[in-house]
This record gives structure tokens, C-alpha cells and sequence, in this order.
């Protein structure tokens, strides 16, 4: 069965959401100003992929375009990828309290956005549309780029620590 447009744009969307979800309601807990920026900060470029991600469904999601036939890729849709991605963020606020909770919190999110950026370019190595390819290449080169800026912020932070 070939995968959709539609279905894939939706992961992703999902994917997006919950990375703002996660980043935002961390924003809203922590009490470091320099950790409460940098996590809104976050929040706001994964709700600047989530309006991209709208707007190709709104594009494309009534197009019968179809992503090339590859069974392995609809294998791994539907038998391995996870969609939560980022932890449910109660999980990582109960930790904040004890030593490491915000280096917790940023292992997690530096594994969340490694994952994403994997996905964007299995994506986009088996897209046809050559406009949502080129899309999720720009969004594969964000999530490394998100990926070093929370190695960044945590080398910073923990240095800042000691």
C-alpha cells in the first residue's frame, strides 16, 4: 500500500506539534530565565514547522500525489515509527526538582530532535514531489541545526553550572 501525501504530511505535522507542546510547556516551568528562552525559543521555530506542514496539507492534501512505492517504507510507518517522539512533558517537569533535571530535559530533546531530522530525511529520500522534497530537506537541515543548538545551550548550561 502506497503511503499518502496526506499521511505523511499529518505525521509530521504531529511530530511538530508535539515538539512545541514539549518545549513551550517546559518554558512555562522552569524558573532560569536563561532555560525559560531558550525554550520558548524552541517552541516558536517547531510552531514555524507546523505552519509549513499546514500549509502542504492545505496544498497537497487533496492531490493524489503518492510517495514512491517502497514496502519498507510503509513497513516502518506502520510497525516501528513512533510518533511520540518527545516524552510526555509531565514526565520531564516531575524530574526539573532533582539534580539534572533540566540536563534530563535537554538529553531528551537533543535525542527528540536527532529522531525528527532522521525522519525528515527518510522522507525525503523516498518522496516524488519534488516541492515537499525539497521541504522536508530544508526541514531535515532545521532539525540539525535544532539539534546543535540544544548541544550548544546544554554545553553552555552545564559549563555555567560548575
Amino acid at each position: 500500500m502506497d503511503i499518502t501525501n496526506q499521511e505523511l504530511l499529518e505525521i509530521s505535522l504531529k511530530i511538530e506539534r508535539d515538539g512545541k507542546r514539549f518545549y513551550s510547556e517546559l518554558a512555562d516551568t522552569v524558573t532560569d530565565p536563561k532555560v525559560k528562552d531558550f525554550f520558548q525559543l524552541m517552541s516558536g521555530e517547531e510552531a514555524l514547522h507546523e505552519k509549513q506542514f499546514k500549509r502542504l496539507i492545505e496544498l497537497k492534501g487533496r492531490k493524489n500525489h503518492r510517495w514512491e512505492n517502497d514496502p519498507a517504507l510503509r513497513r516502518f510507518i506502520d510497525k516501528e515509527f513512533q510518533t511520540d517522539i518527545f516524552p510526555p512533558t509531565q514526565e520531564v517537569i516531575d524530574q526539573l526538582p532533582k539534580i539534572g533535571g533540566i540536563r534530563k530535559a535537554l538529553d531528551i530533546a537533543m535525542d527528540a530532535e536527532r529522531i525528527v531530522g532522521e525522519f525528515f530525511h527518510l522522507l525525503q529520500n523516498a518522496c516524488d514531489d519534488i516541492e515537499i522534497k525539497t521541504l522536508l530537506t530544508i526541514l531535515e537541515k532545521s532539525e540539525c541545526e535544532h539539534l546543535e543548538r540544544v548541544k550548544s545551550f546544554r554545553a553552555r548550561y552545564l559549563s555555567d553550572d560548575n
